[in-house]
């Protein structure tokens, strides 16, 4: 426990899509908590990233395998569980090639769902567990090409939804974060050059910062957030609320 992050954690982390960039803040936040980290990541660049961190990782190939790898390399079950992972996949719904398609689905739809099964019924075994899942502003007002980016991460947030559900009775709790504007990763990209306008339709007249975001996943996850179950929290600054047009960027 420290003054970054005043939660205790019970366990170790395992970090879905630790390999982004706010997977990586996140990742290192824990590990400053004091909390053990098991970070996945989809490529081998993605990989050494976390390597270079000092973050104990493995590539996410086999969804089922990731609660004995934590084990073996964090020394327990995750106790805690964040899903920031997704592709890069974004087209008009009539762009998109048919097979791009079906590689969408079954990475950004059907491995999250296995990677999740696999995750509970660990946690299952020690009738304890916090899961989040970082959703996006988009997932309901989606910009023209995000319809399959909405589309998975809708999934995704009813997924955890029915996790908190259907496993609060046996001590596993679930939440999703929808966060707007940041100049993160493809944020950054979205951002270059509109950066100033898109500020100026906050309702605060700012964009979020990532470390603010990060505070957020960091109490989110923790136990004493318990009682956010089976539900989403937009974190965008009101920037939804607002329902300014998207042209308008």
């Amino acid at each position: 426990m420290n003054a970054r992050n005043p939660h205790a954690y019970a366990g170790p982390a395992l970090v879905s899509g630790a390999s982004s960039e706010l997977g990586l803040l996140l990742c290192t936040a824990l590990l400053e908590s004091g909390c053990r980290v098991f970070g996945l990541a989809r490529s081998a660049a993605g990989l050494e990233r976390l390597r270079a961190k000092g973050i104990a990782g493995a590539l996410l190939r086999e969804p089922e395998t990731a609660p004995e790898l934590c084990a073996t390399l964090a020394g327990a079950y995750p106790r805690y569980f964040a899903d920031l992972g997704h592709s890069r996949f974004e087209s008009l719904v009539g762009g998109a090639a048919p097979a791009r398609i079906m590689e969408w689905a079954a990475q950004d739809i059907g491995l999250r769902a296995r990677l999740l099964r696999a995750v509970t019924r660990a946690m299952l075994t020690m009738r304890a567990g916090r899961c989040l899942f970082v959703s996006s502003a988009a997932a309901l007002h989606p910009a023209p090409g995000q319809a399959y980016y909405a589309a998975a991460k809708l999934a995704g947030e009813s997924l955890f939804k029915s996790v908190g559900l259907e496993l609060a009775s046996r001590g596993i709790t679930a939440c999703s974060l929808r966060l707007g504007f940041i100049e993160t990763g493809r944020g950054r990209e979205f951002l270059k050059n509109r950066a100033a306008r898109a500020a100026a339709l906050m309702p605060a007249k700012k964009l979020l910062q990532a470390d603010e975001t990060i505070q957020s996943m960091l109490f989110l996850l923790s136990d004493a957030a318990w009682g956010i179950n089976a539900a989403t929290v937009t974190m965008d600054g009101g920037f939804s609320a607002a329902k300014p047009e998207i042209r308008e960027i």
